[in-house]
């Protein structure tokens, strides 16, 4: 039982340090929440001229639309993660050896230290409704039922967007470089996630390879939810998605560390 304390007495010191750095580099904070908020004036100005004064366009009124993009854009701001670059840190300073004598498993400590990261943030993106409300706009959930799956799926698609984020970081072992590789998946999961385009407006072929993707998990199937799109059975089978895609990903990831490890220990030998 003291092991377990001790443990957990750990996991909740990495979530408490890691929240304060929101804190140190609240500059940088500040400046990403600026290029979000900035992203959300631009896609309300784009898209309100693609609908060209007519109140809706394919079923879907504008309001609406915007309402959508300026959630999906603020969901995917404090949902980002970037365990990628904290490996990538480790691995080339040659602390990864530290970590792996830590009383917690590596990868635990990376999941742990992302929540930590995000707790820190989490505050910033509330600070920034009002703002993202002005430059876009925002609308209550379709119903309390809504409201309630949203917030299930919100929980997976958090889950998943580490998942992804901790399987690109373990390619550092192999590439020994990610910046390029970050850049790209930045735009691929915007994309897919339906943050600049909303799935429902995509051509039937390119829909049809977004919903073999998990991205479309993190941002169009939980807002998808949130504004009555998905609703009941159909709400059910989205929760279903991404508890797949939860079950996929981290069996990849724990696959890849158990690969890691093993080019960590030839280094070091």
């Amino acid at each position: 039982m003291s092991g377990i304390a001790t443990r957990w007495g750990g996991v909740i010191k990495l979530v408490d340090v890691n929240s304060q750095l929101a804190y140190v580099y609240r500059g940088e904070i500040a400046l990403r929440l600026l290029g979000m908020l900035l992203q959300v004036f631009l896609l309300k100005v784009v898209w309100t001229a693609v609908y060209a004064g007519r109140s809706e366009v394919n079923g879907i009124p504008i309001a609406l639309m915007i309402s959508y993009l300026t959630l999906a854009n603020l969901q995917v701001w404090v949902l980002y993660c970037d365990i990628t670059n904290v490996v990538y840190e480790r691995v080339r300073e040659g602390s990864i050896a530290l970590d792996l004598a830590r009383p917690i498993d590596v990868l635990p400590q990376l999941v742990w230290g992302q929540v930590g990261r995000t707790a820190g943030v989490v505050p910033f993106g509330l600070l920034a409704l009002p703002v993202a409300a002005v430059m876009g706009a925002l609308a209550w959930p379709a119903s309390g039922e809504a409201a309630a799956l949203y917030a299930v799926s919100l929980v997976l698609a958090y889950a998943i967007s580490i998942l992804a984020s901790l399987i690109l970081a373990l390619l550092v072992f192999w590439t020994y470089e990610t910046h390029g590789v970050t850049a790209i998946y930045s735009f691929v999961t915007q994309f897919f996630a339906g943050a600049l385009v909303p799935l429902w407006f995509f051509p039937d072929g390119l829909r049809a390879v977004a919903e073999l993707l998990p991205f479309q998990t993190q941002a169009y199937l939980p807002l998808s939810i949130y504004i009555g799109r998905l609703a009941g059975g159909d709400a059910l089978r989205g929760l279903g998605v991404q508890a797949f895609w939860i079950a996929a990903l981290g069996l990849i990831a724990n696959a890849l560390w158990h690969r890691a490890i093993r080019r960590v220990v030839i280094q070091g030998g």
